[in-house]
C-alpha cells in the first residue's frame, strides 16, 4: 500500500511528464507501471546512501522491489545511459537520475486545503513534502484559519486560532486566490466532498498543475489538464478487508 511520500512523488512524476510532453525535445515517455515503481526505487536508494553503500546491482534492487533483475534494468533504460556492465550502478548517480525523472530538482510548491487542521499537521509533520522536493507553502483550514507551516512540528493544535465564524468565504476559495497569486503547483485537497467540484474548478482557474485528493469524491482530470492522485480512504480500507477475506493460506481461495 502506498505511503504519503510515495503519492507525492507519483504526482510529481505525472506533472513533470506532462510538462516534458509539451517541450520541443521531450524526455523518453515513462510507462505507468515504471512510474509507479520510481518512488520506491528512490526510497530504497536513499536508504542505501544512508547506510554508506556506494554501489548496487540490479539483482540487489530486484530483491527489494520484488521484481526480476531484467525488469530493473528495463526500468532504468528509461533514464538514459546509466549503469555499467560488470560494475552495476553507482548509488548516488542512480539516486540523482531517478530524482530528476521524478522532478525533485524542480522544487514544486504545494498548499493543503482541508476541514481539520489536525489532518493538515499530520501530513506536514511527516516531512512527506520537504524530503521529497515539494515546498509546502501554506495550510488552509475550516476550523483553524490559515497559517504558514515553516516548522510544522512546532505547531500545537490547542494554540491554533479558531476561525472567525463571520468569515463565510469557503476555504478552497481563499486557497485558490493564494495559488493564483503565488503560482502554486500542487494542492492537497481534503475539503467536504460536496465542495470538491467547485474547489477543482477554482483551482484549475488558478493554474494548479496537480491535486492530491482526499475529499472522498474522485476527480476526473481529462477536461482540466490537471494531474490527479485520488486517495479514497474508504476504498483503501475496503480493499484491505477484501484482501484479508480472500487471503489464500491453504492453496485455495475462500
Amino acid at each position: 500500500m502506498s505511503c504519503p511520500g510515495f503519492l507525492i512523488l507519483s504526482l510529481v512524476i505525472e506533472k513533470m511528464e506532462k510538462k516534458n510532453s509539451d517541450n520541443e525535445h521531450p524526455h523518453k515517455i515513462i510507462p505507468p507501471t515504471v512510474k509507479e515503481r520510481l518512488p520506491k526505487y528512490y526510497r530504497t536508494l536513499r536508504t542505501l546512501i544512508g547506510d554508506d553503500v556506494l554501489r548496487t546491482r540490479s539483482a540487489d534492487l530486484a530483491r527489494c522491489m520484488k521484481i526480476t533483475p531484467s525488469q530493473v534494468r528495463q526500468d532504468f533504460s528509461y533514464l538514459g545511459g546509466i549503469g555499467n556492465q560488470g560494475y552495476g550502478y553507482n548509488v548516488k548517480d542512480l539516486y540523482s537520475a531517478i530524482g530528476n525523472a521524478i522532478g525533485i530538482p524542480n522544487n514544486y510548491s504545494a498548499v493543503i486545503i482541508c476541514r481539520k487542521a489536525s489532518f493538515a499537521l499530520a501530513l506536514a509533520s511527516d516531512q512527506c513534502f520537504s524530503t521529497r522536493g515539494v515546498n509546502l507553502k501554506k495550510i488552509f483550514t475550516d476550523d483553524s484559519g490559515d497559517f504558514t507551516p515553516a516548522q510544522p512540528y512546532k505547531y500545537k493544535l490547542p494554540n491554533l486560532p479558531t476561525r472567525n465564524t463571520t468569515n463565510t468565504e469557503p476555504t478552497y476559495l481563499r486557497a485558490a486566490n493564494y495559488c493564483n497569486e503565488n503560482k502554486i503547483d500542487i494542492a492537497v485537497l481534503a475539503c467536504d466532498k460536496s465542495e470538491t467540484d467547485a474547489a477543482v474548478r477554482r483551482l484549475a482557474e488558478a493554474d494548479i498543475k496537480g491535486i492530491w485528493n482526499f475529499s472522498g469524491k474522485d476527480i476526473d482530470s481529462r477536461e482540466k489538464n490537471i494531474c490527479i492522485a485520488n486517495m479514497n480512504m474508504t476504498d483503501i480500507l475496503l480493499g484491505l478487508c477484501c484482501e484479508m477475506t480472500n487471503k489464500n493460506t491453504h492453496g485455495t481461495v475462500k
